[in-house]
């Protein structure tokens, strides 16, 4: 899968290279992420993730405002959860968090309408090949009595560890959007869906769905 990622960027990049009248955009913006795990038979749960991506794209114009877009971006997401409680007089905390850093490249179809000097609209839709290179989860406890206070431990996890990992670092999704640019600045508005499973295990099915908003501009 990591070969395959791989040449989906080699190709996008090519692609970019033949390509002399390509118009470069560059934009960044705010990721929410809607996780659904579903193990064996049991119903499905859901995790909510934030984050943020910023990355590139080359368009290149096909014909009457419809175009190809290959591109370039990194994208973040994070969760983090905070527990307390009291056993008798012992107060105990926990603390756990999720951090996952992804690379991505999107090929998109867009068309564009324009509205006025400078002002047009566009849609925009295509596969996302998508490459994780960090997945972490990580945990802390600890308890007071009194004026006494000790942590009983902390622990950080690999999810895409080769042997002990939980989760698949390579994943499609097909995602569309659209926009509006004035003067070369762009409002971004896009929705993405995982097309393949995020866990490793056969018995634990992962899917995501999120949404991108985002602001860029374009040379």
């Amino acid at each position: 899968m990591k070969k395959f990622f791989a040449i989906a960027l080699s190709a996008a990049l090519l692609l970019i290279g033949t390509q002399a009248n390509a118009q470069l955009s560059i934009g960044a913006g705010y990721l929410n992420s809607n996780e659904s795990t579903t193990i064996g038979s049991s119903d499905p749960s859901t995790t909510n993730y934030n984050g943020a991506y910023a990355g590139f794209n080359y368009n290149i114009p096909i014909v009457a405002g419809l175009g190809i877009a290959p591109g370039f971006y990194a994208s973040w997401l994070t969760k983090t959860n905070a527990d307390g409680g009291s056993l008798g007089p012992i107060k105990v905390s926990g603390k756990s968090a999720y951090n996952e850093i992804a690379l991505n490249v999107p090929v998109n179809v867009n068309y564009s309408i324009d509205l006025a000097r400078d002002t047009k609209v566009f849609l925009y839709a295509g596969p996302i090949f998508q490459y994780g290179v960090m997945s972490q989860t990580s945990a802390e406890g600890g308890a007071s009595w009194g004026d006494f206070k000790f942590d009983t431990g902390t622990k950080s996890i690999n999810n895409y560890d080769a042997d002990n990992g939980s989760r698949n670092p390579f994943n499609i999704y097909i995602g569309g959007g659209a926009g509006i640019n004035v003067a070369g600045i762009q409002v971004i508005v896009g929705y993405d869906h995982s097309l393949m499973n995020g866990a490793k295990s056969e018995d634990v099915k992962i899917g995501r769905s999120q949404i991108k908003v985002g602001v860029g501009y374009s040379f």
